[in-house]
């Protein structure tokens, strides 16, 4: 479908303008920039002056929050340090270490008591606290089971560990993966238009099958009384923020059980998808799982960090394995600072809930309009949590130019993740 740059500027710039109900709480503190019109000629736009002076710093949509240059970045670590009375180091992690005597372990009780879990380990990466995770349930099982031949876990075929981790489950964990639901959509030619979340059917098909399973990447066959691990994403980034039913995750929390596997939630964006379920706090969306990962960076707003959660024994034997992955760092300071610091401050007064409902005003303002719905298409149609993907009915490059002609001109960031999805150079 061939589609206009004159068009596409339009809905670029429709997109600006719509985006200010979103300034609010995603970029508080930014300057007052100017929004274009819904009735701006988009064509005017690529004659008008630059935006990106020095002094001028771009609203950028996709972040979370808004990332502030290093130097001010530091600086707020220092204030932060002053507001949690941070007055000492941490020193290898503070295993020996009591709430009341170190800040980490104090700010690992906290977030721990919030999800209504036994305790906590403050990780530098997700990477590391998920392979953890499988690690230690693994070992777990093969050693209650008698079970040795073949590690494996299930997940989504859009996991983060499959598409963006470079098979770390197989080259260092020596582990298998069995996919849930359609393996077809594995293929990232075809794109994820219409990809379903996760589903209690597609986890009881495997779960409970009396079928050989074939793994992957290396093709082993196993029984369902090998897969250790059901690891489900909330929410599912890849194909737009989708959540699984909440019913449906206490059924495989409860089939998981009958079966002896460990349920663990990918909570990368937890926050998120607490707030989509309607959940009155993050225990109950903890709930059903036995381990959680949870990050900071992300909605959170903090330089990095991450969360393994759950109870005590596991906690304990995965402090073992962070320093076992070279993660035990003599101190995580600035990071353990910048996201507590972050979940203090965002992790309140319904945060979550408010970006969620703005991006649907958003979308509901967009989808009015004709040049958009012709040449968008938003999947999940309605947004589950706060996020939402995009389909753009157009060529990458025009896309880019008219992108960067909106941003050039108005301040505003609309994207910057495209990626072509098929070879139809008009898609």
């Amino acid at each position: 479908m061939a589609v206009s740059v004159c068009r596409l500027l339009g809905v670029a710039v429709l997109v600006a303008s719509a985006s200010g109900l979103l300034l609010g709480t995603f970029h508080s503190h930014h300057r007052t920039t100017h929004r274009s019109s819904r009735h701006t000629d988009p064509m005017a736009l690529t004659k008008s002056n630059n935006y990106n002076n020095e002094d001028k710093a771009v609203i950028d949509l996709q972040l979370h929050t808004v990332r502030q240059p290093p130097a001010e970045t530091l600086a707020s670590l220092s204030k932060a340090c002053k507001t949690l009375e941070v007055e000492s180091f941490d020193v290898y992690g503070d295993y020996q270490s009591n709430p009341q005597q170190s800040y980490l372990r104090q700010f690992e009780s906290e977030v721990a008591q919030r999800f209504g879990k036994d305790d906590a380990v403050f990780c530098l990466s997700g990477g590391m606290a998920q392979s953890i995770a499988l690690m230690i349930h693994a070992k777990s099982y093969s050693s209650s089971n008698g079970r040795s031949s073949v590690r494996t876990f299930a997940c989504h075929p859009t996991s983060h560990l499959l598409l963006h981790e470079n098979n770390a489950y197989s080259e260092l964990l020596g582990m298998e993966v069995i996919f849930t639901g359609n393996e077809k959509h594995f293929d990232k030619q075809n794109g994820r238009l219409g990809m379903a979340a996760m589903r209690l059917s597609d986890v009881n098909d495997i779960l409970s099958s009396n079928d050989t399973l074939v793994t992957h990447p290396k093709q082993k066959s196993i029984t369902c009384n090998d897969i250790s691990t059901l690891m489900l994403e909330l929410p599912h980034r890849e194909i737009g923020g989708k959540l699984t039913p909440w019913d449906e995750v206490h059924g495989m929390s409860t089939l998981c059980k009958v079966k002896g596997v460990k349920f663990h939630c990918d909570g990368a964006r937890i926050f998120e998808a607490s707030a989509g379920y309607g959940h009155e706090t993050l225990a109950q969306t903890a709930g059903p799982f036995d381990s959680i990962y949870i990050s900071f960076y992300k909605g959170v707003g903090a330089v990095s960090g991450a969360m393994l959660l759950g109870n005590s024994a596991f906690i304990a034997e995965a402090r073992v394995w962070l320093r076992r992955f070279g993660g035990n760092l003599y101190s995580v300071m600035p990071y353990a600072v910048s996201s507590w610091d972050g979940f203090r401050k965002n992790c309140v007064d319904n945060v979550f809930v408010e970006r969620r409902r703005k991006l649907a005003r958003v979308i509901d303002i967009l989808n009015v309009d004709n040049d958009v719905q012709s040449i968008v298409q938003f999947d999940p149609p309605v947004p589950q949590c706060s996020m939402i993907h995009g389909y753009l009915k157009a060529s990458l490059d025009d896309c880019k130019r008219a992108l960067l002609t909106v941003e050039q001109s108005t301040g505003i960031r609309v994207l910057t993740r495209l990626s072509k999805i098929n070879d139809d150079a008009s898609s």
